[in-house]
């Protein structure tokens, strides 16, 4: 009987989109055996050729550079996008040339280049052909570790380019390519520089449509000049430098909703506050730096990622319209913080607490405080990530004067790592608050898991502890704990199979987001 070709009878716009969603060998390999593909192979618009890990053979080597070369050489339509991520060491300069020259001749829109010596010295960089920079049809220009030669006479002719992209650059020289690469390109509307060497001075100036600018671990930076009135986002990471790096905005930026400022050395006080009245309009702001003081106050802010890296920094925060806070960092900043935080529109907390000894720090009355502060948000989650190599547990003294646990947190989500004390880590999060839902999230110790589960399936329907304090435990007042969903109960089941002493005990973690749906009551003298 002969065989029918199933795969010709889907319709062309399918049969595009399956192409377009396979690794180009496969896609190479099927035009070998099915009529439709074969002829919907000359009409794809986008490729990428990842290369070969170390250890394929010869035979695939040969294969994987056949099929770059039948898709590009013969492809007969213009390409929307084309990307290598080579091995030098594998495939030479001039065969790499080719398939540039095949791409630009087919006016492709998307030109992504990656290029890596896995075996060599990573300084033996690829020299980017010139030509690259007169392809009138490409709008998206994105290279990666190699090398810039634009020299004073070269011919930069890039109409369309909005969106450039320079990783890994070597200047030849200095940082004067990059900067005629980019005052070349009027219209540029997002760049990024990262880990580009030999460049001091970065200039950006000229392009009065740029929204998004990221500069990324440029080590040797010494200043950054920009002009670019219509910037919406800034990104500026560096934690290795010799020379700090001077910042300047030469323009209004009153379109700046995002700034990412990630340096544990450079920034200052003066500097942190000029950047707040300068962007009016800021709705985001994401800090990293070792500031012994951070004051934040903007009347526009709505998310606040906070890490600063000194245990004594002093925070000030305020900004009455914030919907979410994500904080990582030491504990006292933030708690020194948390009675004079505004909350009224607050909708989601992230805390992460680093180096917490939970015997000595946990902070069980400002947590307390914390939560009665977001009460009122129906939305809230809140993530808390502790570590401690010690056990600990609420005194008989703290207990005689707590004061009833807060109510209405809808979501509570917790990571433990490892460490002792599992059944008072979940003791003390229970005398501070009760949630509606307690979600144990990925990564966290299986054993706390283990615990946690033992716990509330074995409590008691009517508890004899707490006999003399006031506040009772969450024993007294749970009356209903339920596993919310089937994923949650088969992570919960694959854990207890697992025995306690086992290396694949100990070398696990929690491998999805575990849900306890819990009903409270109040308990009666």
């Amino acid at each position: 009987m002969e065989e029918i070709d199933r795969m010709s009878q889907l319709p062309g716009e399918v049969l595009m989109r399956i192409l377009s969603l396979v690794p180009i060998k496969e896609v190479a390999r099927a035009k070998l055996v099915s009529k439709a593909w074969q002829k919907l192979f000359e009409f794809l618009r986008s490729f990428t050729f990842e290369f070969l890990p170390p250890g394929d053979s010869t035979d695939d080597m040969s294969s994987f550079i056949n099929a770059i070369d039948s898709a590009l050489k013969l492809h007969k339509h213009s390409l929307d996008k084309l990307k290598l991520s080579l091995d030098l060491d594998l495939i030479g300069s001039l065969m790499i040339e080719s398939w540039i020259d095949a791409a630009v001749e087919r006016k492709v829109r998307h030109l992504d280049l990656c290029f890596l010596r896995l075996n060599k010295r990573l300084d033996h960089l690829y020299h980017l052909p010139v030509k690259v920079f007169s392809a009138r049809t490409i709008t998206d220009l994105c290279l990666d570790n190699c090398r810039l030669e634009i020299c004073g006479d070269t011919n930069i002719d890039l109409p369309g380019l909005r969106k450039l992209c320079l990783r890994r650059i070597r200047c030849q020289g200095d940082e004067q390519p990059i900067q005629k690469l980019i005052s070349s390109c009027p219209l540029i509307q997002d760049l990024e520089t990262s880990f580009c060497s030999r460049m001091e001075r970065l200039l950006v100036s000229g392009l009065a449509n740029l929204q998004r600018l990221s500069v990324i671990n440029c080590y040797e930076l010494e200043s950054i000049k920009i002009d670019a009135p219509s910037l919406q986002y800034f990104q500026y990471h560096r934690f290795i430098g010799v020379l700090p790096c001077d910042i300047v905005f030469t323009s209004s930026s009153e379109f700046l909703k995002e700034l990412i400022l990630f340096d544990d050395r450079c920034i200052t006080e003066e500097f942190f506050q000029s950047l707040l009245v300068r962007f009016p309009n800021l709705e985001v702001l994401d800090i990293f730096c070792g500031l012994q003081r951070i004051e934040i106050s903007h009347n526009r802010l709505k998310r606040l990622n906070l890490r600063p890296t000194r245990a004594e920094t002093v925070l000030n925060i305020d900004t009455p319209n914030i919907q979410s806070l994500n904080y990582i960092g030491y504990r006292m900043p933030l708690i020194s913080a948390i009675s004079s935080l505004n909350t009224s529109s607050l909708r989601e907390v992230d805390i992460n607490f680093v180096n917490l000894n939970i015997r000595k720090h946990f902070p069980i009355l400002q947590s307390k405080i914390f939560f009665e502060k977001i009460r009122h948000c129906q939305d809230m989650k809140l993530h808390l990530h502790i570590k401690s190599k010690k056990q600990f547990m609420i005194s008989g003294k703290l207990r005689s004067i707590f004061s009833p646990p807060v109510y209405d947190i809808k979501q509570l989500y917790l990571t433990v790592d490892n460490c002792r004390g599992y059944q008072h880590i979940m003791d003390s999060m229970l005398w501070v608050c009760h949630p509606q839902t307690l979600s144990i999230s990925p990564g966290t110790a299986p054993m706390f898991l283990k615990v946690l589960y033992n716990k509330f399936r074995n409590k008691e329907e009517h508890p004899e502890c707490c006999t003399s304090c006031t506040t009772k435990c969450w024993r007294h007042y749970l009356e209903e704990v339920q596993i919310d969903g089937g994923e949650s109960r088969a992570e919960i089941d694959r854990i207890m199979a697992m025995p306690e002493l086992s290396d694949k005990f100990m070398e696990c973690e929690v491998e999805c987001e575990v849900r306890f749906i819990l009903k409270w009551g109040y308990y009666v003298i």
